[in-house]
């Protein structure tokens, strides 16, 4: 999943524009490995906050990014609505492929949007549906909701300057399935 999931992680940590010292969230880091360079770009002042529900993924992520750098590095094993985070206290936040595991997306932009600064920056990165629609296990619970959706309901919850950039990537391989693979990144700012 690494391999399939780089360029959009990349795309989405390039979209979030972290800067050394800052305090940044990810929501489900998985294995870690794709926020190496994220956490490195963090520096000794730096903190970052994983929230990976996968109970025996997060002590994975936390050793491979603790590994990478020297930024304050913790994993939360669990959902966001039991993380402990202060409001106004983190400069970014982002999620790649996550949205389609949630079943209450207001519940979770609820609980999310008191935790940004002034200025702090939201990234979602997800897949159009025609690459949802062409993987057979999108039929298991997933939440297709198209950019639109997802934009207006982070303005109901206070984010501004929402933008998403599309990106088609040609073709994707996940083991014998080929799939048309695109990108979605939606970025916006707590302001």
């Amino acid at each position: 999943m690494n391999d399939v999931n780089a360029l959009i992680s990349e795309r989405a940590i390039e979209a979030l524009a972290a800067q050394a010292g800052e305090f940044i969230i990810e929501l489900g880091p998985g294995n870690g490995a794709l926020s190496c360079g994220l956490v490195q770009t963090l520096g000794p002042d730096g903190r970052y906050l994983g929230i990976e529900v996968s109970r025996d993924m997060a002590p994975v992520a936390e050793k491979n990014l603790r590994d990478a750098s020297e930024a304050r590095i913790d994993v939360h094993a669990g959902d966001c609505h039991e993380a402990s985070v202060e409001e106004a206290s983190i400069d970014g936040l982002f999620a790649v492929n996550v949205l389609y595991f949630v079943d209450d997306l207001d519940a979770l932009l609820g609980r999310i949007r008191p935790w940004f600064r002034p200025g702090g920056r939201c990234v979602f990165g997800i897949r159009p549906a025609i690459t949802l629609k062409s993987l057979s296990f999108h039929e298991f619970g997933y939440h297709t909701r198209p950019p639109e959706e997802i934009e207006n309901a982070m303005r109901a919850h206070g984010f501004r300057e929402i933008a998403s950039t599309h990106y088609d990537d040609g073709e994707g391989r996940l083991g014998e399935i080929t799939f048309p693979n695109g990108t979605i990144i939606i970025k916006a700012s707590a302001d």
